[in-house]
């Protein structure tokens, strides 16, 4: 499932969704562009001990099945940071309860190819702030992306996949675990921050907000039904949005006519 000149590529995967988790991966395996790394990163012993034939018939083609500690949504890219000691190329990451199709990995290294200084994404959400600026309006109210250009007033959904720089990996890498601190439950939300704060504009592929089929039975673990609905994306958002964050957001908004 590698190639020598593809980027890498890591997910994670828990539960009963670990039975499944196979398919996402073979659904990027067949592509024209595959990875040069791929990693499935599982924090229960259990499961590590135990792969499925779907993942071990993966694992005789190059996948590496790693056991790490749990970190929830971050486990899918944060213990890529800490085990690699620079990065060469970039890296991409998806969910493991999707099948992608097959240009999925093709699309997401010609983006960053073509413009390094973004990061790349599938699907995103338009941050919108209240009338007085500040704060964060309710996530259930946040409209699509913005497709015309990249913005930081992009707020990417990590489970249609999306792709970093190494520059981006190494200013993640940087930052360490403080997103523990304030939206442990959240990764899209830390690194779109990371993004706000570097000036990595956000960039829909193709200029598509694209959403990709589910496996049904992987449906029945999310943290969306907290998340969204239970509302605590707001209580980590309103936690990882800083002043310097809130002004950044503000004069976006400006530029974009929202203000």
């Amino acid at each position: 499932m590698l190639s020598a000149t593809g980027p890498t590529l890591s997910m994670t995967t828990y539960g009963v969704r670990f039975e499944t988790s196979h398919l996402s991966l073979e659904a990027i395996a067949r592509g024209k562009v595959r990875p040069s790394r791929a990693i499935l990163f599982v924090d229960d012993e259990g499961l590590f001990n135990n792969p499925t034939k779907g993942i071990e018939r993966l694992m005789k083609r190059g996948l590496e099945l790693k056991l790490v500690e749990n970190f929830g949504p971050h486990t899918k890219y944060y213990p890529f940071l800490e085990l690699v000691d620079d990065f060469e190329r970039p890296h991409a990451t998806g969910d493991d309860d999707h099948i992608y199709p097959k240009w999925w990995l093709k699309k997401l290294s010609t983006s960053i190819e073509q413009e390094p200084g973004y990061l790349h994404a599938f699907r995103a959400h338009c941050i919108r702030l209240n009338e007085e600026g500040t704060e964060a309006l309710p996530y259930l109210e946040w409209g699509p992306g913005i497709t015309e250009k990249p913005t930081n007033l992009n707020f990417y959904t990590s489970s249609m996949g999306e792709i970093y720089s190494p520059d981006f990996l190494r200013a993640a890498k940087q930052r360490g675990r403080e997103f523990l601190d304030c939206c442990p439950k959240n990764d899209d939300l830390w690194l779109t921050s990371l993004a706000i704060q570097q000036n990595v504009p956000i960039s829909v592929v193709e200029g598509i907000n694209r959403t990709f089929p589910a496996i049904p039975a992987s449906q029945q673990l999310t943290l969306e039904a907290t998340n969204v609905f239970g509302g605590y994306n707001d209580v980590q958002i309103r936690e990882t949005f800083t002043e310097e964050i809130l002004s950044k957001l503000r004069e976006l908004e400006h530029q974009h006519g929202f203000r």
